[in-house]
């Protein structure tokens, strides 16, 4: 049987990295189940979550990773908060937790103060992801925006991420956030971590972190951060 200790549903739209990532993450008795939401526009992706999550209660899954972090995040913390109220409350109880949820628990794990932010995301989108992080307490001394479209952050490969946080000025950052769960981070976080001696935070990474801890599993993959050692 498949996810005899746990199953995750994540809920995508146009995302091609997020699955693959996924499935290398988690643990032996772990399974993650997707569901993909229609191509829409971003304020209306989390109303149509909640109609989709109804469709996995006879998956009987264990807990609800909604996994669009931009139209989680351009919420705000109390928007954001209310996701993960309703899509709890249509799903008879079950622990639900976004990208953003995921991210702020997840840098708060790392001791993160001041972040640096890489986001493929066009500046708009990445000036909101700014203002939560800033919302949440912390500092953001660096912010860089590719201004990517769906395609190219799909198609952004793993060396590229890492060429591109080695380009920011890190001087004042204490943690990095590589943002995005269609970003395909997870294969470049152990070397930015070496060589920039800093820990880092992707999106997949971190919801994987969050999920398995809320279903009280405590295997730690190896060889995707420093994250991993956080209780």
């Amino acid at each position: 049987m498949y996810g005899w200790r746990g199953r995750i549903v994540i809920i995508p739209a146009d995302n091609a990295v997020m699955e693959p990532e996924f499935h290398r993450l988690v643990p032996e008795g772990v399974s993650a189940h997707a569901a993909r939401l229609k191509k829409c526009p971003r304020p209306e992706m989390p109303i149509e979550a909640l109609e989709l999550v109804k469709t996995f209660n006879e998956t009987h899954v264990n807990l609800v990773a909604y996994m669009c972090a931009a139209s989680s995040f351009v919420m705000g913390p109390k928007g954001n908060e209310d996701l993960c109220e309703k899509l709890s409350e249509v799903t008879g109880g079950l622990p639900c937790v976004t990208a953003t949820t995921a991210m702020v628990d997840g840098l708060k794990a790392v001791g993160a103060k001041r972040v640096a932010v890489l986001s493929p995301h066009p500046p708009e989108i990445a000036e909101k992801l700014k203002e939560y992080l800033e919302e949440s307490g912390f500092e953001i001394p660096c912010v860089l925006a590719l201004g990517l479209d769906i395609p190219a952050i799909n198609n952004t490969s793993p060396g590229d991420i890492y060429g591109h946080v080695r380009s920011m000025d890190l001087s004042n950052a204490d943690a990095i956030f590589i943002a995005a769960t269609n970003f395909r981070a997870i294969d470049v976080i152990e070397a930015i971590e070496a060589d920039m001696g800093l820990p880092v935070v992707s999106s997949n990474q971190v919801v994987m972190w969050t999920a398995l801890r809320k279903l009280g599993i405590g295997d730690k993959p190896a060889g995707y951060g420093r994250l991993w050692d956080c209780v």
